[in-house]
């Protein structure tokens, strides 16, 4: 299909499915059983080309307009978020007999389908009718947010793409031949019981079979939960239910939640925690939200907080599903894609001329120095700190994820530009202050709300690969209660074995979350057994406030970070290197008496260290280079009285 076809399925995609769905009615005949499939996923692949996932870069993306409703609803979008919560799966009427409107029993009659909508209007002078068990499907459901704590960078960098698709394909307005977005009010729409009505305004009259149709679709259209139990609790109370609640900026693409219906394979495929990118249509109708508690509401029998005002959390009916593990916006692609060849090439075109790579890696550490005061021994670790990753086990020990402390901070002086300058070189950070009372009075672990059957969202429920940076700077003598107990807890967990706390009332939930942890405090941490505590030693007054370095400058080492943690894998260790690997580790444990856990602690900073050189084997160079940072380090440790290790 030529860029009119392409151009036209963006557009209106809910017509080309329904003209595959009536061609595998005919193929299928009246007697064979109508297939859950009718081939729609490879009519997008082999249309839009995006067997190249450079081309899903045309798909117009949610996150990345000024204002959702620039998006027209039923067009075919992109959504990248964060699997925040996951719905029971939905019994929904997937199809209809449309007949005409007093049509004798035994007419000829079509059918229509429903999936990829939440609606479906017959044709003029027609009415649907329900096929009861025949016509009725499943789908799956999940309830997804933006990444929490995108930095401003990684927001522009996806955007830059996205306005130009938005402005190609998607002119305002619904596109004929499509569901309009505000159905007339004499249609026989087939609606979902969870859309807002205005009880208010009387209903035009229409003929009895026209209103008979519609009372009929009413009463089994809507995908409802398997259970069927409604909740008490209002949506509105939960809002946009994000982890970082700050971020809630309504009506913004880059503050818009969504809840995505999920078809055939995809069903059951997605889990808690995971980043993905959905390709599907967009279903929303912004004439009929209501922000306003209505008398039943305020009675406590409100909408079912699963099912919140389209207007509000838009629907994303999805086709395709990509998972992107550590999603960086300079290399949005899923692993399977990226294959090293092409890690070769983005090398090449990017960092391959003479001094590109060092000055890249320079202007990292540079970026990093000016607000730690000048000490460059922490700038390198706290650079190995980023682009370290998880690249096999030992036993139930993951290998390459470590935590960073940085002790000895300056009294009356803020972590939060540090935090500033690291999120001008990652695409997610976020900046949490751990006080007494913070632990007290923040919701810092997800919970399980069983009334409303929804999982409310902690602040820890971040993202894979974001930076998180724990202030403890702030601490000091308070009462933490028994909640404030539980936060530490699963703070700790999160810090030192990878995994998010999920409190599910009468027991927790642990998942594998891998995250890079910074701790700045005045002294030793209040989280035990942090892997890697440096002092500062500042030799320049630390900065209360971000400096930017040159924007040049910073593309390329962020580019030199995303590279680096596209495809973790084992560092490469010649038998030389290993045998004096050994040696050195015997050496330091008989003079500085370290834990032998310490040896895993140096394999993932040799390993980081070799990755911000953008190498993968270790040589005796890059060796000797970390373990006098080691020295150095356990060094400060002894002097002021700290662990090391």
């Amino acid at each position: 299909m030529d860029a009119a076809g392409a151009a036209e399925l963006v557009k209106a995609p809910l017509r080309a499915l329904d003209g595959l769905f009536a061609q595998c009615l005919a193929a299928v005949g009246s007697a064979g059983p109508v297939p859950a499939e009718w081939g729609e996923k490879e009519l997008l692949v082999r249309t839009l080309g995006l067997e190249d996932e450079e081309n899903f870069a045309r798909i117009p993306c949610l996150n990345d307009v000024d204002i959702v409703e620039a998006v027209p609803p039923f067009s075919l979008v992109r959504y990248r978020g964060l699997v925040q919560d996951i719905f029971e799966p939905e019994i929904y009427a997937a199809m209809f007999e449309e007949r005409a409107i007093g049509a004798p029993a035994g007419a000829p009659a079509r059918l229509v389908t429903t999936k990829y909508r939440e609606c479906v209007e017959p044709a003029p002078g027609c009415c649907l009718e329900d096929l009861g068990r025949d016509g009725m499907g499943q789908r799956g459901a999940c309830y997804c947010v933006p990444l929490p704590g995108e930095t401003a960078w990684a927001r522009a960098s996806s955007a830059v793409a996205t306005a130009g698709a938005v402005a190609a394909w998607l002119p305002a307005g619904p596109q004929s031949g499509d569901v309009p977005a505000t159905p007339p009010a004499a249609a026989s729409k087939r609606p979902r019981p969870d859309e807002d009505v205005d009880m208010t305004q009387d209903a035009p009259e229409q003929p009895q079979d026209a209103r008979r149709a519609r009372k009929d679709s009413a009463a089994q259209h809507a995908a409802a939960p398997v259970n069927g139990a409604m909740s008490l609790r209002n949506a509105n109370e939960f809002g946009l239910n994000f982890p970082l609640p700050a971020e809630e900026q309504r009506g913004r693409g880059s503050s818009t939640a969504c809840i995505v219906k999920l078809y055939d394979g995809n069903m059951e495929a997605l889990r808690l925690q995971e980043v993905v990118e959905v390709l599907g249509i967009l279903c929303v109708n912004p004439e009929m939200a209501s922000f306003d508690s209505t008398p039943l509401e305020l009675a406590g029998i409100g909408r079912d907080a699963r099912q919140p005002s389209s207007a509000l959390v838009p629907r994303v009916h999805a086709l395709l599903v990509r998972r992107l593990p550590f999603h960086h916006p300079l290399l949005p692609f899923s692993p399977d894609w990226l294959s090293e060849a092409r890690l070769v090439a983005a090398y090449q075109n990017r960092l391959a001329t003479p001094g590109a790579l060092a000055s890249a890696r320079g202007a990292a550490v540079e970026q990093l120095k000016r607000h730690l005061g000048g000490d460059e021994l922490a700038a390198e670790y706290l650079l190995m700190l980023l682009v370290s990753r998880a690249f096999g086990r030992y036993g139930e020990q993951a290998l390459g994820p470590w935590a960073l402390n940085l002790a000895s901070w300056p009294d009356n002086v803020s972590a939060r530009a540090l935090g500033d300058a690291v999120a001008e070189l990652v695409p997610r950070a976020a900046y949490l202050e751990l006080t007494s009372e913070t632990l007290s009075s923040q919701r810092w672990r997800p919970r399980k709300d069983f009334v409303a059957n929804r999982l409310v969202a902690g602040q820890l429920q971040l993202a894979a690969g974001t930076l998180l940076l724990l202030d403890e700077t702030p601490m000091s003598e308070g009462q933490v209660s028994a909640e404030g107990v539980k936060a530490l807890s699963a703070i700790s967990a999160l810090v030192t074995d990878q995994v998010l706390t999920c409190d599910f009332l009468s027991y927790d939930v642990k998942i594998p979350l891998e995250l890079p942890c910074l701790l700045v405090s005045k002294r030793r941490s209040i989280i035990k057994d942090v892997h890697v505590t440096l002092p500062l030693r500042p030799s320049a007054p630390v900065l209360g406030s971000a400096v930017l370095a040159h924007p040049g400058s910073l593309d390329a080492a962020r580019f030199l970070l995303g590279l680096v943690t596209r495809r973790p894998r084992p560092l490469r260790i010649p038998d030389e290197v290993s045998q004096r690997f050994g040696n050195d580790f015997a050496a330091v444990r008989q003079d500085l008496q370290v834990r032998p856990e310490l040896c895993h602690v140096w394999m993932s900073l040799a390993r980081a260290h070799c990755l911000t050189s953008a190498e993968e084997e270790l040589t005796t160079e890059r060796w000797q280079a970390v373990l006098g940072f080691e020295r150095e380090r356990l060094r400060r440790c002894a002097q002021e009285g700290l662990p090391g290790a």
